[in-house]
């Protein structure tokens, strides 16, 4: 028992070396032709581009106030999501330049249950019917999950439901976790109306489903993190503070580093009816493993389900 130990604890921190990035190249911008560029009143003035896709508007604010999902979080979560403007105020002025890479100077935990939804809602190019809601989560730091190592500052999380305009139906649900993601079907993660997230404790990956397995170095692999909420204290209800995304926004203008996680939401392929409905088939020790919780397989497109 003791060698089995020590074998699952090497695995699990050889995976930190990989999953600690969550911006995965399929989210890196590579779409230039379909994103329009704007005018922008941000105090910044990077080269923040708008999609061609995107809605705005009552409609897509009252979409995405519907199909908002309730977020689970762990009983024993150190921190909670916050706001863009309370991010840059933790972060030093000097590092917030177009092309930068931001640099945080306060790292105290956001505690409060409270907190804004930020969201984008797009259209898809040929299927008019298809409507993608992308909701996004800011933290301030994600923390280790096994001594010194695994933690990183600055967290972006995010999950994509897709609905039909015409039914008015939800149809799927994609979860990114680490640097994967898998997709399931709407009516198997919606309870009581509302579409469920739990939240891993440490990386704050978006998930289906509770966990609460924990032994040491466990927490590190793609499944692991503790996601173990009691009640409704345990949780938040988007719908009821939503932000929409702009370039008008200077946070979200902004076009350098998040420190190592990556580029901001509007610097990444957002294309999502375009992508594969799960990333990840290297099993429950692998470094990318989401295919194995996926209603579909990994050749199958988001956009055509």
């Amino acid at each position: 028992m003791k060698t089995l130990n020590l074998w699952m604890l090497g695995c699990c921190s050889v995976l930190l070396f990989t999953q600690c990035s969550k911006q995965d190249n399929e989210e890196l911008l590579s779409r230039k032709d379909s994103r329009l560029a704007v005018s922008s009143t941000s105090e910044l003035a990077c080269n923040c581009q708008e999609s061609s896709t995107k809605l705005t508007g009552a409609d897509a604010d009252a979409w995405a106030k519907k199909f908002a999902p309730l977020l689970k979080f762990d009983q024993a979560a150190p921190d909670y999501p916050t706001s863009v403007e309370d991010v840059w105020v933790a972060t030093n002025p000097a590092s917030i330049v177009c092309g930068g890479k931001l640099i945080l100077t306060n790292n105290t935990p956001p505690r409060s249950l409270i907190f804004p939804t930020y969201y984008e809602v797009q259209v898809h190019p040929t299927d008019a019917n298809r409507i993608f809601v992308d909701y996004w989560w800011i933290y301030k730091r994600q923390e280790n999950c096994i001594g010194s190592i695994g933690g990183h500052d600055y967290d972006l999380e995010h999950v994509v439901v897709q609905f039909n305009r015409s039914t008015q139906a939800a149809i799927s649900v994609t979860y990114f976790q680490h640097a994967g993601w898998y997709t399931k079907k709407a009516q198997n993660v919606t309870s009581n109306g509302a579409i469920e997230v739990y939240v891993g404790k440490i990386a704050h990956g978006s998930y289906h489903f509770r966990n609460t397995i924990s032994f040491i170095g466990y927490a590190c692999s793609y499944w692991g993190d503790y996601r173990n909420p009691n009640g409704t204290k345990d949780e938040a209800v988007t719908g009821n503070n939503l932000s929409q995304i702009s370039c008008d926004i200077t946070q979200f203008n902004f076009s350098g580093g998040w420190g190592d996680p990556g580029y901001g939401p509007l610097y990444r392929d957002r294309a999502y009816w375009n992508y594969t409905a799960c990333k990840g088939t290297d099993g429950a020790l692998g470094s990318v493993d989401g295919c194995s919780q996926s209603d579909y397989n990994n050749t199958t497109l988001i956009g055509s389900l």
